[in-house]
């Protein structure tokens, strides 16, 4: 009896002690690329008539995690999203829509060996957007909002410091008072501009 306590003891001893792989302390920096895919309701504020549509996008990412408990993190991440667009089948022309997100995140990490991290958590910040049409007309649009963000992400460690990670998220923007430019006036708070969708990606981290 005395050696299976003293045995039970000393795995107790050896798990409590193993390194996991995400830590009080601990400091990851990762970067990403995911491909999005989105549903957007668009209003302009002088009517009620309102419209849908979808978009697919782009995204690359670079964020920075700190260990504030053995299985929390807080952190911070920029990312910059690129949309596809197609060429105007009159003018030839092809818009460009890019947006920046600025966000702080918290990360419950429940599930951690000393190469595998699997977390949940969630992103809020400031996105800003900016489209340029690029015809006679109209040339550009820029406005901010709101940018809220949930995801799920196992990570993969190499050894103790380089690993992969998949990311699965929600996105969902709320853009308010986009204003429009053209070539002669422009127009103040013309359009609201909501929505979110799936995006998924994957990426490298490495911590110290």
């Amino acid at each position: 009896m005395k050696k299976i306590i003293a045995i039970a003891l000393l795995l107790n001893v050896i798990q409590v002690n193993a390194q996991k792989s995400f830590e009080r302390g601990t400091n990851v920096i990762s970067a990403g690329a995911d491909l999005g895919v989105y549903d957007y309701v668009s209003k302009i504020n002088s009517s009620s008539l309102s419209s849908t549509s979808k978009a697919a996008n782009k995204s690359l990412s670079l964020q920075y995690e700190r260990g504030i408990r053995n299985w929390l993190g807080f952190g911070a991440k920029v990312q910059l999203v690129d949309y596809f667009t197609k060429k105007d089948s009159i003018i030839g022309n092809k818009p460009s829509v890019k947006s920046f997100d600025g966000t702080i995140f918290v990360n419950v990490h429940f599930a951690r060996t000393k190469h595998f991290d699997m977390l949940a958590g969630f992103n809020l910040g400031y996105s800003q957007i900016n489209w340029e049409a690029r015809d006679a007309s109209i040339t550009e649009a820029n406005g901010g909002g709101s940018v809220l963000d949930f995801h799920i992400q196992p990570r993969f460690y190499f050894g103790n410091h380089v690993g992969m990670f998949v990311n699965l998220s929600y996105l969902n923007y709320n853009y308010t008072n986009i204003d429009f430019t053209n070539s002669t006036s422009q127009a103040n708070d013309i359009l609201d501009l909501k929505g979110g969708g799936v995006n998924f990606g994957i990426g490298l981290q490495a911590k110290f």
